[in-house]
Parts: structure tokens; C-alpha cells; sequence
């Protein structure tokens, strides 16, 4: 299975540093101090204070950095929802770093080299560098940069205690892709049935606003008008082939199964003295029902990651049995979960 640091990352959650510390304050307070436990785990202590802290800096990275809009009344569960997300994300760290440290795993500077490289990769698809990572996220920078050498520990130990068991049978494989196959036969059918309704009667617009998964469902399906070289080549020379008026066939390409009607078809110009070359145009709307990639390599990757996530989550869920967890503030995250 793809190593994939970043998302380990991401999943401790960037928050505060496991500190070893006494209780300050009294307990049960309704407005604690900042100083008071708010989270102990093994002798590990979050307090009020930090909690709050990185509940704001997690809502203040929603707001500015994803775009999240909270209406004014609903801002009150947004921070509670931070809050709880920084008290869980302690609780996983720590009981992870704690089980790292047991274990005697250490970083190396390839695993560093090897997290920054995943890093990179992934915010150069999104236009962003490695220091935006550490400089523009939800903590401040010395934070960020101790969340990712932790990340790497938490990385390497479930590399070694969870990833590396995990098997994927021929059998699961063979079953998958059946069972891929025929929804994917499910899905092409929900078209011709589609197309059967349309030459009933039923409008093209209405089934493409109901069915469509593409965002030009919105819209009736309606693509604008465009010239070729704009659109997948399965699907534009389909588009370009067909009549005014006429409702498709079903057309397979890489995106799954269309529908397609074409509004309009504007032939070439060529250019004049006076009037430069117009290319060949159509209006075009389509339906489009996304299909499932019957794909081996990806199959058994998909299953590779679903066993690791399952096993993942045995895995820290027995260290967190085992933990001496308090957090009064919310309860079930204390709470020993009997074994299934």
C-alpha cells in the first residue's frame, strides 16, 4: 500500500504538544480557568486553555483557509465541534506517541525527507508550497513543525504494527471487480432507461437535473457552446457527430456513461479579407452518470487502504482501552468500549 504521510498528518489533527504536567484548578468548574486539565491521558495534560486555542485556530482555518461559512447562529456548534475534534485528537496522539516510544521507533532523516516530499506533492496540485503548510495552517508554525515530526512517529508505528500485515486476498480481489462490474451495468442501464423516458416525452432538462453527477445539472445538462479540444475526445466526437435535436445513444467514456442532445451546430468559417477564421461550434447538454474505474491495481489499493483504515482504527483503539484516559468535559472519549 502508498505510503501516504500527509494524511497521518491531517488525521493527529495538528494540535498541541503532549505535555507531562500536574493538575492546576478545580475540576468541574463551569467556566474552568485556562490553566485547569481539561484532558489527562497517561499523565499527559491538555488544559483549558490550549484546548481553547486550538479550537480557534482550527475555526479560523475553516473560515479563512477553506472557505467554511458559519451562519451567526450555528458559530456556537462550530467551536464545540473544534473543541471536541482537538480533545479526540490529543487522546490519539498521545496514546500513539506514547506506544511509538514504547516500541524505541525513531524518525530518520529519509522518513523526514520522505514526509516533505508527500507534502510537496500534494499542495503543488493545489498551488502551495511546504511553507505554506507550516506557516498557513490551523496552529502557529513551531506547532505545525512538532505536529509533523510527531506525525512521521505516528506514521512509522503504524506502518510497522498495522500496514505490514495486511493482506489482500485473490478471492476479495476477484469479488470486488465482479461486483464493480455490475454496478457499473446497474448505471448504464439507468441511462437507457432514461433515454427510453425521454423519447416518451419526459424533457431531457428535468431527467439531466435529477440524474446528472455532473455540475451542468444544474443547469438542465446545458454545456455552453464550445469548440473541439474542449471536452473528453470520446465524448466531443460523439457531440460533434450527432444531429440537432437528437437525444444519443449512450456513449461510454473515462467519466462513466452520457446522454448527450445537441442545441446547436455552428459550421467553420473560413477567414475573409476582412474577418478571421470562426471555428466549429456546438451547444450541447449531456446526463451524465459517473462509472466506477474496473481497474485491478486500483481495486486492490482501494481494499488495501479500507483493511489499514479498519485495522487503524483496532489498533488505536486497543492502546486507548488500555489508557488511564479523564476528560469530563466529554465523557465518551474516557469511556472503556467493551470488545466485540
Amino acid at each position: 500500500m502508498r505510503r501516504n504521510g500527509v494524511l497521518v498528518i491531517l488525521m493527529c489533527g495538528m494540535i498541541g504538544s503532549c505535555r507531562k504536567s500536574e493538575p492546576v484548578g478545580k475540576t468541574g468548574s463551569v467556566d474552568p480557568a485556562p490553566a485547569t486539565p481539561a484532558v489527562k491521558v497517561n499523565g499527559a495534560v491538555m488544559t483549558f486553555g490550549e484546548l481553547d486555542g486550538l479550537a480557534a485556530g482550527y475555526l479560523k482555518y475553516a473560515r479563512e483557509r477553506e472557505g467554511l461559512v458559519f451562519a451567526s447562529n450555528m458559530l456556537g456548534q462550530a467551536q464545540a465541534f473544534y473543541r471536541k475534534k482537538a480533545a479526540k485528537t490529543f487522546i490519539y496522539k498521545t496514546v500513539m506517541l506514547e506506544e511509538a516510544a514504547r516500541l524505541k521507533i525513531q524518525v530518520s532523516e529519509q522518513d523526514r525527507q520522505e514526509g516533505l516530499r508527500q507534502i510537496a506533492e500534494i499542495l503543488k496540485r493545489q498551488k502551495g508550497t511546504v511553507d505554506d503548510f507550516f506557516k498557513k495552517g490551523p496552529q502557529p508554525e513551531a506547532v505545525m513543525r512538532r505536529e509533523f515530526n510527531d506525525s512521521l512517529l505516528i506514521q512509522k508505528l503504524l506502518r510497522q504494527s498495522v500496514q505490514q500485515a495486511i493482506k489482500v486476498p485473490e478471492a476479495e480481489i476477484v469479488a470486488a471487480m465482479k461486483s464493480i462490474a455490475a454496478t457499473n451495468i446497474q448505471k448504464r442501464a439507468t441511462l437507457e432507461a432514461a433515454r427510453k423516458q425521454i423519447q416518451a416525452g419526459t424533457p431531457f432538462e428535468q431527467l439531466a437535473r435529477t440524474l446528472s453527477e455532473c455540475p451542468s445539472a444544474a443547469r438542465g445538462g446545458d454545456l455552453g457552446e464550445f469548440p473541439r479540444g474542449k471536452q473528453d475526445k470520446l465524448l466531443e466526437d460523439a457531440i460533434f457527430g450527432l444531429p440537432p435535436g437528437r437525444v444519443s445513444e449512450v456513449v461510454e467514456t473515462n467519466q462513466g456513461y452520457h446522454l448527450i442532445k445537441v442545441k446547436t451546430h455552428t459550421p467553420a468559417q473560413p477567414a475573409t479579407a476582412t474577418v478571421p477564421a470562426v471555428p466549429e461550434t456546438v451547444r450541447a447538454a449531456h446526463i451524465l452518470i459517473k462509472s466506477l474505474p474496473l481497474n485491478r491495481p486500483q481495486v486492490t489499493q482501494a481494499l488495501m487502504r479500507a483493511k489499514f483504515e479498519k485495522e487503524r482504527r483496532a489498533f488505536f483503539e486497543a492502546l486507548r482501552c488500555k489508557a488511564r484516559i479523564e476528560c469530563p468535559l466529554y465523557p465518551d472519549l474516557a469511556a472503556k468500549r467493551p470488545a466485540a
